[in-house]
């Protein structure tokens, strides 16, 4: 199975300016970042800087579908929207699990703003409908183990007809409360910049990019990690002085 870089939220939202159009690309390519098993494709992939952090992905997202065979295109129809309903009401009834519509690894819907009609498709011999599972980590669970506990809900849930519930192939991970690992990387930067301005005395540090919003990237099978894509220059012998530039 491969698992993908997630934006830092559920949404990945349409509420950047376009001044920020540089920086979505690059947002948006680190998306297609890999991981298969622990292996990291480093295609797309960023290099850190001095400070970043390592942190364990609060949850991960799945797509879940269902498709049924039968022969009659409204039983099939009528089968799936059972499906679909049965999916929005056991997730509702278990903690640590959500359900939304949308494109999996980039925005997301909340379910109840998703209708069954818009999700719905018939290929005149099958029809299938898709949507996104989000799945909360647990403290010492390993991958396979999200994994298995992921696939135990959806094959869990009752079958209409021929219709039947499965999971896709890809993962992706997420973080929630970015703004609190955004402040810890800034005082983290800012230790670091303290400590080089002892060590350089007299220098002046020059810092660039940390209007920048957090980059995650998987570093591992249910790890992110965590930068500011910030520069910083140091010109030894110069009157001391930090300065932080956008």
């Amino acid at each position: 199975m491969k698992t993908h870089l997630l934006a830092a939220s559920l949404v990945v939202a349409a509420f950047l300016s376009p001044v920020a159009h540089a920086q979505d690309d690059d947002f948006q390519r680190l998306e297609s970042v890999t991981v298969t098993s622990s292996i990291i494709d480093d295609e797309d992939r960023r290099s850190p800087p001095a400070i970043f952090r390592r942190v364990k992905a609060d949850f991960f997202q799945v797509e879940i579908g269902a498709t049924s065979g039968s022969r009659d295109a409204g039983e099939r129809k009528r089968e799936l929207e059972a499906m679909f309903n049965k999916l929005k009401k056991s997730v509702a009834a278990t903690t640590g699990y959500a359900l939304s519509g949308g494109d999996l690894g980039y925005s997301t819907a909340p379910i109840d703003t998703v209708l069954f009609t818009d999700i719905y498709g018939d290929s005149g011999a099958m029809g299938s409908f898709t949507l996104i599972l989000t799945v909360d980590t647990r403290e010492g669970e390993s991958f396979d183990q999200a994994m298995a506990r992921a696939t135990a809900f959806a094959e869990g849930i009752d079958k209409s007809g021929r219709a039947e519930a499965y999971l896709g192939d890809e993962q992706y991970l997420g973080l929630r409360d970015t703004m609190k690992h955004r402040n810890d990387l800034i005082a983290d930067i800012l230790k670091d910049v303290q400590d080089l301005g002892v060590r350089f005395r007299p220098s002046i540090i020059t810092l660039t990019g940390l209007e920048s919003r957090v980059i995650t990237q998987p570093s591992g099978a249910l790890e992110l990690e965590l930068f500011i894509p910030y520069t910083m220059t140091i010109e030894s012998g110069r009157e001391q002085s930090i300065q932080m530039r956008q």
